[in-house]
């Protein structure tokens, strides 16, 4: 390597550093979502990604960002190929995915049984005479931990005076899922007419997604072979694409620049047919019923809900 390429590999050394003392530092004070900020586009895109892989790999996948970048570096180090350098990221990075092609099924079964204990805690308060906003106010820290990060942006948001129509909805909308949706419109009804019968509702949907949970369990189990062999066809084609990029005893053709772009254009196409592959093995959520929230909308009833009404008289 001569001294342009050492200053570049050190410079990128001293940013992987700073970025994984940024990320250490950011872990373990924990950031908490402000209910009064909608997410952006580019939030709820990944929230949906990370939604699609087990629970153990998205609490880590900041350490894993981590390996990824060390990984790079190595390897463009090693082959003197940048692009080779990105290909084992990418590969590190999308290493749960590939690992994991029931990991969508998985989380929707665990997602549709926390629903349903959580419609039952909700049953059981509003029984004890507590109003549906109440009530969803105390299950913020009592519900199932796979849900809890919505539930209690619900609660601050009714909490901050957020009209309850806009709330639920915002509700659904992160969940993006049709199960989710008829507990939304069971919260929207009983807002718009507030009948005696909520708790009985609230029992009855909790049994439906708790049936509807223990259904595709079992849908689940049947596919699961389909998905072993979908797991290790995705696994043996990559560590062989790592072997042949990574050698360096493939001649200087891809060491060009037309040889790097070839390559790249190799490795979209079989990112694209594992990508394929992989949604032959998942099982998508329930078609919506609820259209999603305009933006707009949401943005101004939080910014309303955030500012607070001036009192009586303040301005006579």
């Amino acid at each position: 390597m001569n001294t342009t390429q050492w200053s570049l590999l050190a410079a990128l050394f001293g940013a992987l550093i700073v970025t994984g003392l940024l990320l250490a530092i950011t872990g373990l004070r924990g950031v908490e979502d402000d209910p009064a900020r909608p997410a952006s586009r580019a939030q709820e895109r990944w929230q949906r990604m990370r939604a699609t892989m087990p629970e153990a790999w998205a609490t880590r996948y900041r350490l894993l960002c981590i390996v990824a970048a060390v990984a790079a570096i190595l390897t463009w180090a090693y082959t003197l190929r940048p692009i080779q350098g990105l290909m084992v990221a990418v590969a590190v990075l999308g290493f749960p995915w590939v690992w994991n092609p029931a990991g969508t099924a998985q989380r929707q079964v665990q997602r549709l049984e926390a629903i349903a204990e959580w419609l039952q805690q909700l049953a059981g308060m509003h029984q004890s005479s507590a109003t549906l906003e109440t009530a969803i106010a105390a299950s913020a820290t009592r519900c199932p931990q796979i849900i809890r990060p919505q539930v209690r942006t619900l609660a601050a948001r009714l909490r901050m005076g957020v009209d309850p129509t806009f709330a639920y909805r915002q509700f659904a909308d992160q969940f993006a899922d049709g199960a989710v949706d008829n507990v939304a419109l069971l919260f929207l009804a009983h807002t718009k007419d507030h009948g005696r019968g909520l708790t009985r509702a609230l029992q009855t949907m909790s049994q439906l997604t708790a049936s509807e949970a223990t259904a595709l369990s079992a849908i689940d189990a049947e596919r699961n072979r389909a998905r072993q062999s979908t797991r290790w066809v995705s696994v043996i084609c990559i560590g062989f694409v790592l072997y042949l990029v990574t050698g360096t005893s493939w001649g200087d053709v891809y060491r060009t620049a037309t040889g790097q772009l070839v390559l790249v254009a190799l490795s979209a196409g079989f990112i694209a047919a594992l990508w394929w592959l992989r949604r032959m093995a998942v099982t998508p959520p329930d078609p919506r019923l609820l259209d999603p929230l305009p933006a707009k909308a949401a943005q101004a009833q939080l910014r309303n809900a955030a500012v607070p009404a001036p009192a009586k008289g303040a301005f006579s």
